[in-house]
């Protein structure tokens, strides 16, 4: 037997029942509890119990390994997406992020944020077994490995799953289900827990969220027969999806989806008894109950001024037509008024195509005369022709005569609102990166099994599900010796649990290009015996297949090959192979004496034309010595380890570790304990040892450096130093990860290091900190969502300037202005947070902040040089808007002016935050949402941003309002910084664009990433003070 949920989700998922306070607080004492369950007045901005809510806040990313997502033709098409429009492609795409599109599995699109009339039907609710609602007995599997027959019970009416009645902490709610995984996603948990394997395919896991929490929980359960788990899988999957749709459609204000929510609360309010249509009616508090059920948050007086309005009865309750009214005055943007009427010359006829095209143009900045037909086509999907269809509250009618259509106010706001309004630049579906693979930042993660704390925490198979989703295209795998020779992967002798290295290798091969077909570095940092690495090889040979790049594509180039090259192929990063004793390096003796402290370009030395000369100092600089530290005579210098990754390690030691053996001391090298089967799979990417950038390693095209940042920041900060560095990534691999001190899985500024050339800056994915969220925008809009970002031209080339210098440059150092306007008009429909005490109302206010290459804030580094006089201050902050959580209007105007060497590489963070008292701005007030953008992926003009929450999910429905206008760059000479060492080389005929970008530390500590707003004060390596 079967239940239908009907023809709308609020009779099938959603009711009014309260029961406050319930499952939000574990272990609370029966004192306590009596205490929350207190019944009280509430306001349109307090929240109630979980159970009234009829849909989630949040956009959860989903990896479909259940493959149970409904059909495409089921997605639910709103205002913007007309049912003749043929885009299908564009389906998945909202308002928000480009990036978040990939989150969206096969059937869960979601909608446009505005709109109104839809000519498609809401999709009813998914069949929900009739078992599931009685209940069916499932073994869950608990942490110590115990397997516990339950009953498990789908409330649809709350929304929820619960077991153990009258407990009312053990349900999960389906809109904090962020995943349903079955069969291999999930087979090292099974393994884990000892399940036997053949009760795979009855096994499956729940990953749900904790609100405000940044870590998500997992629930193991077997089904007792295939077609129990067949119905448990397929219902948590499509319900879920299903509240998501129907959720945001509601937000929208969809007519359709308004009509069957007021059916489903006159079902409720009649109890299912017959009654007329002209009896249905809702009195105040019944539209406080709906605003609280869809996440609004506002003012009483707001709130019982728009009912007023739609109460033309003046009976103190609402009818359907009167509660359209109401709906119509919820859905009104004042601010987006006020752009119409200066758009259309006039207002009762609306914008006409003409208007609408010179918007695009001068306004929007869009290739209108490149592409006029498109645009064109754009307008007939949001014009309306005729007062009738302007009467009935829609904003299309098809007409093949243009001239005759006109955009009213409501279509204007739709097409602000949608897709075809996407904030961010878009790549053409066959673009190409062609480019060798120096030439690009790289999207780099770090410690990729770990899920939270680097010490005494979890390695799991998700880490690399959710970093592979998310576009990663570097992952990380730290192997070690297993049983019945097995290998295995862990956090070395971190107190974290292993996990097996064949499932690793096979959920990275399942995800590898997922979100990106270009190719997936893998690096191995190795622990194993010999044994156990060619048993590693072979595991990679046999699930990699042909996908594995074993040789190189022209073993007579000395150069690395391009992405496009080497689409959906994986490479190896791996410490190469050597069969003996290494060479010495060029000029250095047995007793370390050390000739020739200069290092010539890694290119071959620029011929100039014209018989120019070039003074010698520009075509070579000092040596970047692995040791700040002078050596004494007769003793080799300290070197710097920068690739542990393949070193069989006897004892625990840093990854980074600069101490001799006394092999080394002796002057001879210790040999590689890499076998030949698995350093050979470092075809393009083979690790190397640090000796200065002279020695023959450093010269190899395929060789990659490593560096801990500690460590290299350490040994880069003289300017001869940085000089040589920013060289040898202009043609070679770096690689820098975050300091052994970061315990908290925090992340260092990325920017430090891709201003230094270094193409993979590597990353604790699991944390969404002010470095996550740079590296979020660094890889999206464009081609940039392929993983892979061309870096900007000075840090590729070299140039020779053959006509000299103005002499206002003389002495000097080139520099881009960068001015631009940020005009933070107004937020959407920003949710509550769950954290938030019931007397507190949400008084919403904006920050915005600027990061950049030549960052003067950081304290911490010595090399940031002086301020530019003309720069303006990077943060600015909008006023405070009281008790407004669902349309608050700012209009803040901030001017940003900015000097940098690099103007692709700016950054911009929008950052939501609560004030305290209601009034003030500033101190330490709470962040609820944010979104940070890379300023060259921004389209300018008026554009809709997305928001996420603190673990970097989008929020449904909570948008940014804003509008942008970027000046064009201008040159400008600075003077230089005064240095200690002499200061950078002077400015000459040969100018090196890629060197001497320095500014902010790497190491600003970031943990709490929505509290730690900017970087002021410096920092310490080894800081872990909480933040707030």
């Amino acid at each position: 037997m079967t239940a239908t949920a009907g023809g709308s989700l609020a009779e099938a998922l959603g009711n009014n029942s309260h029961s406050s306070g319930k499952g939000l607080i574990r272990r609370l004492s029966n004192r306590a509890t009596k205490f929350a369950s207190r019944t009280r007045r509430q306001s349109a901005a307090t929240p109630m119990s979980r159970e009234g809510s009829v849909g989630p806040g949040i956009l959860r990313r989903r990896s479909d390994s259940t493959n149970t997502a409904p059909a495409a033709e089921t997605v639910l098409l709103t205002d913007s997406d007309d049912e003749f429009h043929d885009d299908k492609l564009e389906l998945n795409s909202i308002s928000g992020a480009e990036s978040m599109t990939r989150d969206f599995s096969s059937g869960s699109a979601a909608p446009s944020l505005a709109g109104s009339a839809s000519v498609v039907d809401v999709p009813t609710g998914p069949v929900i077994p009739m078992a599931l609602v009685k209940g069916t007995y499932l073994n869950k599997i608990s942490k110590k490995k115990k397997s516990k027959r339950v009953l498990f019970i789908l409330e649809a009416d709350a929304g929820k799953i619960i077991w153990e009645k009258g407990r009312s902490t053990k349900c999960i709610y389906i809109d904090d289900i962020k995943d349903v995984r079955i069969g291999s996603d999930i087979r090292q948990y099974r393994i884990d827990y000892g399940v036997p394997e053949s009760d795979e395919g009855r096994f499956f896991t729940i990953f749900y969220a904790v609100p405000d929490k940044s870590r998500s929980k997992t629930m193991h359960l077997i089904a007792e027969d295939e077609e129990s788990f067949a119905h448990w899988v397929n219902a948590l999957d499509s319900i879920s999806k299903h509240r998501e749709v129907h959720m945001a459609s509601l937000m929208a204000f969809n007519n359709n989806a308004i009509r069957a929510y007021w059916n489903g609360e006159m079902t409720k309010q009649f109890e299912n008894r017959y009654h007329s249509p002209d009896d249905e009616e809702m009195d105040y508090p019944g539209v406080e109950r709906v605003c609280r059920n869809l996440h609004i948050h506002m003012a009483q007086r707001e709130l019982q001024a728009k009912f007023a309005i739609a109460d033309t009865n003046r009976t103190g309750r609402l009818n359907f037509s009167e509660f359209q009214i109401f709906v119509r005055e919820m859905k009104r943007r004042d601010d987006i008024r006020l752009l119409y009427t200066k758009l259309a010359s006039d207002l009762e006829r609306g914008i006409t195509l003409a208007e609408f095209m010179q918007f695009l143009r001068d306004e929007q900045g869009e290739d209108v005369d490149g592409i006029p037909g498109f645009w064109e086509g754009k307008f007939g999907r949001y014009a309306q022709r005729g007062n009738r269809h302007r009467m009935e509250g829609t904003y299309f009618h098809r007409h093949d005569n243009r001239d005759l259509m006109a955009m009213t106010e409501q279509g204007l706001a739709a097409f602000l609102t949608s897709k075809d309004n996407f904030p961010l630049v878009r790549a053409s579906p066959d673009y190409t990166l062609d480019r060798p693979f120096n030439e690009y930042f790289i999207s780099s993660s770090h410690n990729t099994y770990l899920v939270g704390r680097q010490i005494a925490d979890v390695a799991s198979i998700e880490g690399y599900i959710s970093t592979l989703v998310r576009g990663c295209r570097s992952v990380e795998i730290d192997c070690w010796d297993g049983p019945e020779c097995q290998p295995i992967v862990k956090h070395g002798f971190a107190m974290t649990n292993a996990i097996s290295f064949r499932e690793v290798i096979n959920t990275v091969n399942k995800y590898a290009f997922v979100a990106s077909r270009f190719p997936l570095w893998v690096s191995l940092e190795v622990h194993c015996t010999p044994p156990q690495q060619e048993v590693m090889a072979e595991i990679m040979k046999e699930i990699f297949g042909a996908r594995l790049v074993t040789e190189p594509l022209d073993p007579s180039s000395n150069k690395l090959p391009s992405p496009s090259e080497l689409r959906d192929r994986i490479l190896i990063k791996v410490k190469g192979t050597h069969s003996g004793p290494e060479p010495q390096r060029n000029g250095d003796s047995a007793t370390g004496r050390r000739r020739g402290n200069s290092l010539t370009s890694p290119f071959s030395k620029p011929v100039p034309s014209e018989n120019v000369s070039i003074p010698a100092q520009f075509l070579s600089s000092p040596l970047l010595s692995p040791t700040a530290q002078p050596s004494r005579r007769g003793m080799l210098p300290k070197r710097v380890d920068t690739i542990t990754e393949g070193e069989v390690h006897d004892t625990v030691s840093s990854s980074t570790s600069e101490c001799d053996s006394e092999e080394e001391k002796r002057g001879q090298r210790r040999t590689s304990k890499i076998v030949k089967n698995l350093g050979e799979l470092g075809v393009y990417c083979s690790g190397v040892k640090f000796h200065g950038f002279e020695s023959a390693e450093c010269k190899k095209s395929n060789h990659i450096l490593s560096f801990m940042e500690g460590t290299f920041r350490k040994h880069s900060k003289a300017s001869d130093s940085k000089l040589a560095l920013t060289r040898h990534n202009m043609r070679y691999m770096m690689r820098v990860y975050p300091q052994y001190s970061r315990l908290s899985s925090d992340n260092f500024n990325p920017l430090m290091y891709w201003r230094r050339g270094v193409q993979m800056a590597a990353l604790n994915w699991q944390t969404f900190d002010l470095g996550m969220q740079l590296n979020q925008a660094m890889f999206d809009g464009g081609t940039d969502l392929s993983g892979y970002v061309l870096k900007p031209e000075s840090m590729r080339a070299i140039r020779i300037l053959h006509d000299g210098l103005p002499l206002e440059a003389i002495g000097k150092l080139e520099r881009q202005n960068m001015s631009f306007d940020i005009n933070v008009i107004s937020a959407q429909q920003l949710i509550r947070p769950s954290s938030l005490s019931s007397n507190r109302t949400l008084d919403p206010y904006v920050e915005v902040e600027i990061f950049h290459t030549n960052d003067k804030r950081d304290k911490h580094d010595s090399m940031a040089g002086i301020p530019i006089l003309t720069d303006t201050p990077l943060k600015s902050a909008t006023s405070v808007v009281k008790e407004n959580g669902f349309n608050p209007v700012f209009n803040h105007k901030a001017h940003f002016n900015v000097t940098t060497k690099h103007p692709e590489l700016v950054f911009v963070r929008f950052s939501v935050r609560l004030s305290n008292d209601g009034e003030n701005s500033s101190g330490r007030n709470a962040t609820i949402a944010t979104y940070t953008v890379k300023l060259s992926s921004l389209k300018q003009g008026y554009r809709t941003l997305p928001l996420l929450d603190s673990n970097g999910d989008q929020y449904l429905f909570s948008t940014l309002f804003c509008h942008i206008k970027i000046d064009p760059t201008t040159s400008v000479y600075v003077p230089k910084a005064a240095e200690s060492n002499g200061g950078e080389a002077a400015v000459g005929k040969l100018k090196h664009i890629g060197r001497n970008v320095f500014n902010r530390s790497s190491a600003n500590s970031t943990k709490s990433s929505f509290d730690k707003s900017s970087i002021e004060g410096g920092y310490s390596d080894t800081s872990q003070h909480p933040l707030v």
